[in-house]
This record gives C-alpha cells, structure tokens and sequence, in this order.
C-alpha cells in the first residue's frame, strides 16, 4: 500500500471502526470533542493523530483495532499493513526531515492493526539503522544523520502521544540509556510500548550512569527498570556499577530489561544479570504482558 501524509477519516469510517452511529461522530464534531476539517464540499475529515488521540481517552475501538480498522482506513479490502513498503517511506520521510510525514506513517499503520511493538522492530529500527549505515559509509555527513534521528524521534513522540492510555495503570518504570549512550529513540520506544500497555513511566533520557539510576531506584522504588545501549565501552566500569543497580532493584522488587546491540552478546550477559536481555520490543512487550 502507499501511505499518505496526510490522511483522513470519514465519519462513516469512524462510525464502522468505533461502532457508533454517524449521528454521534456529528455530535462529537459539532461540540469540538473530536476535532475535524471539511471539504469544499462540506463534508467532515478527521485527521489520524486527532483519531487516535481521541480514540485512546475514550477507549473506543478496543475490540475492532485489527480487521476492522484495516477495513475502515483502506481505499480497497485488499490494504493492509506492509511492514517493507512502510519502512522504506518512514527512511525517506525522515531523512528528508518531514517529521508530519513520517508521523503519519507511523498512525496509519497503528490503525491498520500494528503494534507498537511491530512498529518499532519493522519500521523504526530499520529505517535508522539504514541511517547509521550510510554515516559510518561517510554517504550521510553528521548533520544529516542528526536530522533523521530526530525527525524519527518527533514521529516515534507523537505516536506515543496518541496511543498512551489513561486511567489504570499497571505500574511505576523507568527507562534510559546507559552511560555514554547518546541514542535515546530506543528508549523513547520502550517508553511508547509501556505506556501503551498502562504503565506510568519516568524516561531519564540518555548517558545515565548504572550508580545514579541506582540512587534513583532507591528512593522511587518502581516495579521495571529498562535500559538500552548500543556498545559497552567501560566494560569493567560499566559491570561493577551495574551490580549497584542490580541490587537496588532486588531490594525494591524491581524487575530489570536490557535491550540494545549493547547486551547482545553472552558474555556481556553473564556480567549484567536481569530478568529480560530483550532482543526486541516485541520480546519487551510480551514480558510486561507477563507481570499483569
């Protein structure tokens, strides 16, 4: 499928995704509820971001978010999500710097019926890892590669914005990246697929030392810990403060995720314990799935 930057809802879509009667999508426009444009025709148009906004404070379309959200977005039956296709223009939107592109991107393929966590494994990662790729190649000079990093973490944001559920929560976390780790988009990520799983989560961003997350841990005592990194450059270092960590988490019953390139490796493991080496946001959103 091709996506477009732009797109819209009709309100006989969203009458057939949330299963309410055109009448209500109205009303909902006429009291500016549900925010909406019109055409030179007068006809309404909702826009993606405005949908999805208004769809997770409301909770509608929980049981419908796959076959009939595919159905009520696509121009033909046959549309649905395409993790390729949508990977190469989420590239090009970013790199381009189009951040309401690239946002849009990501929308329309939550309302298809993806995941945040396929989103971010099919999507995001590949497109930034094809960034990381042409800078080390020297065909992407610095600045270019910072505009793309940070178009996508605009886009990765505010699909978070839109997805993020209010009310119960299902429990306190922090998330980072580890010391002398700068690349926070993973950690912006964890951060959307906790969030959008309940969870009540506190982003300490990027270069934060094992000792102070330890301090941290200590005195806000949360139920997850969550860190990313690409490299281990302090090896040594990086373990003895580590074990700081561990042991502030087992005293406040934390349970502690590793993810990135950073941990891949075994006998990296051996050395920074934790109750999940998350090789993807899948594999993190199957293991908050567990501590419900």
């Amino acid at each position: 499928m091709n996506y477009s930057p732009t797109k819209f809802l009709t309100t006989r879509q969203l009458s057939r995704v949330w299963l309410v009667s055109e009448a209500t999508i109205k009303r909902w426009a006429d009291t500016g509820q549900l925010k909406s444009s019109r055409t030179v025709g007068g006809h309404r148009r909702f826009p993606l971001a405005e949908v999805m906004r208004f769809q997770t404070e409301r909770g509608l379309g929980a049981a419908t978010v796959g076959a009939s959200v595919a159905t009520a977005t696509a121009a033909s039956k046959s549309e649905r999500f395409e993790p390729e296709q949508a990977a190469e223009q989420f590239f090009q939107a970013v790199r381009r710097g189009h951040a309401g592109e690239a946002t849009a991107l990501l929308l329309e393929a939550h309302m298809l019926g993806a995941g945040l966590d396929l989103i971010f494994d099919e999507v995001v990662a590949p497109s930034l890892h094809r960034v990381g790729d042409l800078w080390y190649g020297e065909k992407m000079s610095v600045a270019e590669e910072h505009l793309a990093s940070s178009t996508a973490a605009r886009a990765v944001e505010s699909l978070a914005a839109s997805t993020r559920r209010a009310g119960a929560k299902a429990g306190a976390a922090v998330c980072c990246a580890a010391e002398e780790e700068m690349h926070t988009l993973p950690v912006l990520c964890a951060q959307a697929v906790l969030e959008g799983a309940g969870w009540d989560v506190r982003n300490l961003g990027g270069h934060t030392p094992f000792f102070a997350l330890a301090e941290y841990v200590e005195r806000q005592r949360p139920a997850l810990v969550c860190v990313s990194a690409t490299l281990q450059r302090e090896l040594e270092h990086n373990a003895r403060d580590y074990a700081q960590l561990s042991s502030a988490a087992r005293a406040c019953g934390a349970r502690v995720v590793l993810g990135g390139e950073g941990f891949l490796d075994a006998a990296v493991r051996a050395r920074f314990h934790a109750d999940l080496h998350a090789e993807s946001f899948k594999d993190l959103s199957g293991f908050v799935r567990t501590l419900d």
